[in-house]
């Protein structure tokens, strides 16, 4: 384990979930692409998911991670998506009804449909899709569960969620096509200033500005955690604020995010 003697930081206190490998490669890693791979982890100091490079290029070795072993049945957490034929999806693992479209969707033109966070939960209070209305904007939990690690867009050039969901595209900064992140209901007690921030997450890529060559003063936008990354940015303000965004991965600061609603089915 750690020790804050030697400088170990709770930030890194990651657990690996070996059973979870991310089909999607990792730019920061030498070739051949079998380094490419990421691992899928929890951070336990501050509740993000990303994933890990699973080859250390300075040890030009398979990294080492702790893990926590579980037992039970290997089908927890399998979807069982229903398509409804109505603009909604069933998720009978969970109970849950999703919103088939995303907001980008529902306002019409890709790329509309982003919004900070109190926006979001409004537009999903005010939802009536399929004569329902009591809609909410998801947990973060929640809003995990439809997360598709088999998919991304380096892999499968789709977001990180299942074909029976519709998800709208946008152009990242680099003028590429790319897939929006979701706010989802749960805030962040951490930070400066607790509860200024919320937990989103990234179907498409989770970019940051890195630094290539490392250590130069040169900024690169690149996926630095992989789709189906879970973050947390401020709830309202400019992103232009953060340029090369904030970290030591130069995480980019999405505050307009897109919206999927969800219901207790």
């Amino acid at each position: 384990m750690g020790s804050s003697s030697v400088g170990a930081r709770h930030l890194e206190s990651g657990w690996a979930s070996p059973s979870s490998r991310l089909v999607n490669t990792c730019p920061l890693l030498p070739r051949p692409p079998s380094h490419a791979s990421k691992e899928t982890g929890v951070n336990f100091a501050d509740g993000r998911i990303k994933g890990y490079p699973s080859f250390d290029r300075r040890r030009r070795a398979d990294k080492r991670m702790f893990v926590r072993y579980v037992r039970g049945s290997p089908d927890y957490g399998v979807n069982e998506l229903v398509d409804n034929g109505d603009g909604t999806v069933s998720d009978l693992a969970t109970g849950r009804m999703w919103l088939q479209g995303d907001s980008g969707m529902a306002v019409g033109a890709a790329g509309d449909g982003a919004m900070d966070w109190e926006q979001a939960l409004a537009w999903c209070e005010g939802l009536g899709q399929a004569g329902y209305d009591d809609w909410r904007l998801p947990d973060a939990k929640e809003l995990q569960s439809i997360v598709d690690y088999t998919r991304s867009p380096s892999a499968t050039r789709s977001a990180a969620i299942d074909p029976v969901f519709g998800t709208s595209t946008l152009l990242d900064d680099r003028g590429r096509q790319a897939y929006p992140a979701f706010w989802s209901s749960t805030t962040h007690l951490d930070g400066r200033r607790a509860g200024d921030a919320a937990v989103y997450v990234a179907f498409g890529e989770a970019q940051g500005w890195m630094a290539q060559p490392p250590h130069s003063r040169s900024k690169q936008l690149m996926d630095v955690h992989g789709a189906g990354a879970q973050r947390s940015d401020p709830k309202v303000g400019d992103p232009g604020d953060f340029p090369y965004g904030r970290g030591p991965q130069g995480d980019v600061i999405v505050i307009d995010n897109h919206v999927r609603c969800v219901r207790d089915g």
